[in-house]
Parts: structure tokens; sequence; C-alpha cells
């Protein structure tokens, strides 16, 4: 059996680190079953606890060629990728290898000819999906850290008392110091205590740090274990992308403000099925909007009952020990020219 599985991926201050964040996740569970999981990355300094070959940034065609060669070279026997910038033809010539290929997938931008393709996403079963590929959609392969693995249900408190404000590990849009801002002339602003994550690579700590400064109700957490703050929190006004899942798996209601073109279906498929509340982009979010989502959410309780029980129900943490198993599986069978 070949044992070496290869993982293509990017995170950094400019992308984001989702991807890196769920395949970290995939890993851990292919680790767990025995494979050896060696990282293809530009960004060999965000990933701990694994072998990394770091790659240059190259045309697609010299990367593919340096990729094809280190593949060979390790004998893998699979190669998982996670990354925007493949395209039809590339993913192509990778399908044509002789090992598992295995494609993670948010958009559906194009036919795929991979082994496998997962998109662990919320919307991903209705989307029309092409290719000889086996699909594994939906949020029952949804790649999440371990820690929200079966979260025990959770009933909301009935008084709102600490709210959480999280745009992710970057806040690359900058979204964080403009919505404390409105926050602070909010009506029951003086009322309620902000928790506002200050991710590791934010440029705006600064910023926030100035406009949160004369108000003692605003703890700002430096790159803290972000489940042991959402489990202290009520409710979350957070940026629309995998912190939805995490929210939603430990049962706290959420307003989603959509900062990225990859997370407005997440938004509107989130609110469409009850476990979170769409405000649309944040550059066209007016106050008044915010307020009143707040509003809304704070005083009705069988609102965030329902939010927290569809979310609970909806996500489970257990995407990634599933989507592992079905790889490994296949690849101990796999018998490829």
């Amino acid at each position: 059996m070949k044992k070496f599985i290869a993982i293509r991926v990017d995170g950094n201050s400019e992308i984001g680190f989702g991807h890196l964040m769920r395949m970290k996740a995939l890993a851990r569970e292919l680790d767990k079953l025995g494979a050896e999981v060696i990282f293809l990355s530009r960004n060999p300094e965000n990933i701990e606890g694994y072998r990394v070959l770091q790659l240059d940034r190259q045309t697609g065609d010299e990367e593919d060629v340096r990729v094809e060669e280190i593949l060979m070279n390790m004998q893998a026997g699979m190669l998982i990728i996670d990354s925007y910038e493949y395209t039809q033809e590339r993913l192509d010539r990778m399908g044509q290898m002789a090992l598992l290929s295995v494609y993670v997938d948010d958009l559906n931008r194009q036919p795929f000819n991979t082994d496998f393709v997962i998109n662990g996403n919320l919307y991903a079963p209705g989307l029309p999906y092409r290719g000889k590929a086996r699909f594994l959609l939906g949020t029952r392969y949804l790649l999440m850290r371990e820690e929200f693995v079966g979260v025990p249900l959770r009933l909301p408190n009935r008084d709102v008392e600490h709210i959480l404000i999280t745009f992710g590990a970057a806040d690359m849009e900058n979204v964080t110091p403009g919505i404390l801002r409105a926050l602070k002339i909010y009506e029951h602003f003086g009322d309620l205590h902000w928790h506002v994550v200050i991710g590791p690579v934010f440029r705006n700590a600064a910023e926030i740090t100035a406009v949160a400064k004369d108000s003692p109700n605003v703890t700002l957490h430096y790159s803290p274990v972000i489940k042991d703050l959402v489990d202290f929190c009520d409710i979350s006004i957070s940026a629309a992308g995998s912190t939805t899942y995490e929210l939603a798996a430990c049962g706290v209601p959420a307003l989603l403000i959509v900062i990225a073109d990859n997370q407005v279906r997440l938004a509107r498929e989130a609110e469409r099925q009850g476990m979170a509340i769409n405000l649309g982009w944040y550059h066209e979010l007016e106050a008044a909007k915010l307020y009143s989502a707040l509003d809304n959410l704070i005083i009705n309780y069988e609102l965030k009952a329902q939010m927290a029980m569809h979310g609970q129900k909806l996500i489970d943490g257990q995407g990634a020990q599933r989507v592992a198993a079905i790889l490994v599986d296949e690849m101990r069978g796999i018998k490829k020219a």
C-alpha cells in the first residue's frame, strides 16, 4: 500500500487561512488512520506538526512539473488539492496521474475529472456538479477542527450578555473597526459585553485598540482559543466563512456579514436553513439594519433557540473523520494504470 499522502494548500494573510485550517483537520484524521501526510505549500511557516516541502511561486505549468516530480520521488498514493488557482486543465492533468486525486472545492466553476471532489459546504448539494469525479457534498463531509467534533447540545441563554465579534484570522477587508464604531452608538451598547477577536495576522490591531480604548465593556482577545470564546458568548457577529460552521456546531446564533465572494452562498443558505441571519455585504450594511437584527436576536428567545437547534443538527463536526475513512479505504484498494 502507498501510504504517503500529499496535500497541496497555501494559507497567509492575503488569501486567508480557511483552506489551510480545513486541510490540517483532514491531515489529523488521515494521520490517525496510519497515513503519512506531507504538505506542499508556499507558506511552510504556517504549518506545524507535519513535514512540509516548500514550493516557490511559479507559473501553473512550472509548479505542476515540480509537484509531479515530488509525488513520484515519494511514491505518493494520493494528492489532495485545496486551492482556487487550479484550472480544469491543471486538475485534469493531476487526475491522470497514477495515484488518487482529490480536489476540495467551494465554487463549482468547472467540470471535475479528479477521482474525488469534496465540498462540505451547506449549499453544496444544490450545486450542479459535472464530471467523472465522485462527489462528497454537504455538511456530512465538512472539514472541521477536532475541538468542534461532538459538541454537546446547547440551549441559548434567555438573557444575552456576551456578544462575540469575529472576522477571521486576518480581517483582510478591515471590517472590525467599522463594525465596532457602529456598535458604539447602538442604543444598547453599554448594556452588553462585546468580545472582539484579533487574529494572528491582523494588520489593523492598532486601529481596533484605538476604537475600543474608552469602552470598558469591550474586551479584545488576541489569537484566542476560539472554541472557548464561542462557548462563553451568547450570540455572535461574524464573517460568513468557516467560523459560521464553528458557531453552528456550538449552538451560538450568528449574524453573518459577507466579506468575500466565496461567502455569499453560505450566508444565504445558512439563513434559508435557519441557523443564522444574513446581513449581506459589509460595504452595503447600514447601521440601522445591524441594530434591528441585534434587537430581534437579543429579545426573541424562540428565534435563538431555533437557530441553535438547526445549527447543531446540521453541523456535527465529524466530516473530516468521514472523508479520511473514505479516502484511505479507496487508496488501499486503488488500481490505476
